[in-house]
């Protein structure tokens, strides 16, 4: 980003310090079909459910329970899921042994502008319009709590989740999709950063794609 003082002074420069981070692979193969041209494939929160394994699957993956006290004081909560609608990266910002042992990892793929990496991806997913990336967010629960956010919980008790047909977008622009970032304490050691493509279809399974463009941000690490 440019920008001038004045139509006198010199261009100044200013950037965002970008932190590294690691896909983690389980067969070298895979990030070699990656360096060769971009293959790379991505998940979706059905995967994420579906797997055995516990400490690489989650099958509340997605799930929140949302309250707050009304007027009279009664604390009122709505369960709901969302993300059905996104492709989803997980990576991690630290690769420490536990994290390796975790997911079994023989390799990763370092990603060393994860922002670039992003919408050059969004290209090559149908139908996608919106990305996020973000450190997920541990928790020992679930529910999020409104009582201490006033201006959030009134925004809450207003919406009329029986009648009115746009309440889920009312939903959404209160919760910000924190729910899709949420994690539990359990899980906090992999210090997972994720990154989510939402499309204007249903995902319930994987996509390889092929996108060669974001190579140029990415080394080889082998363990």
């Amino acid at each position: 980003m440019n920008f001038y003082h004045s139509h006198l002074n010199y261009p100044l420069e200013w950037s965002i310090k970008k932190e590294p981070i690691y896909r983690l692979l389980d067969d070298v193969k895979w990030m070699e079909n990656f360096f060769d041209d971009g293959e790379l494939m991505i998940s979706c929160l059905s995967n994420f459910k579906n797997y055995p394994d516990e400490m690489i699957g989650d099958r509340d993956e997605g799930d929140s329970l949302i309250a707050g006290p009304n007027e009279n004081g009664d604390l009122i909560g709505i369960k709901y899921d969302s993300g059905d609608n996104a492709f989803i990266m997980s990576t991690t910002t630290e690769l420490t042994e536990r994290v390796k042992k975790d997911f079994n990892a023989k390799c990763a793929i370092k990603i060393n502008n994860p922002s670039y990496f992003g919408v050059e991806i969004t290209r090559k997913l149908p139908f996608a319009h919106k990305g996020y990336e973000g450190h997920c967010i541990y928790a020992d629960s679930r529910v999020q709590m409104l009582d201490k956010e006033i201006e959030k919980n009134k925004a809450f008790q207003s919406i009329d989740f029986r009648n009115d047909p746009f309440a889920a977008q009312k939903l959404a622009t209160i919760t910000r999709d924190f729910e899709l970032f949420l994690k539990l304490d359990k899980y906090k050691h992999q210090k997972e950063y994720r990154m989510i493509w939402f499309t204007k279809n249903k995902v319930d399974k994987s996509m390889v794609i092929k996108c060669p463009e974001v190579i140029k941000f990415c080394e080889k690490i082998y363990f």
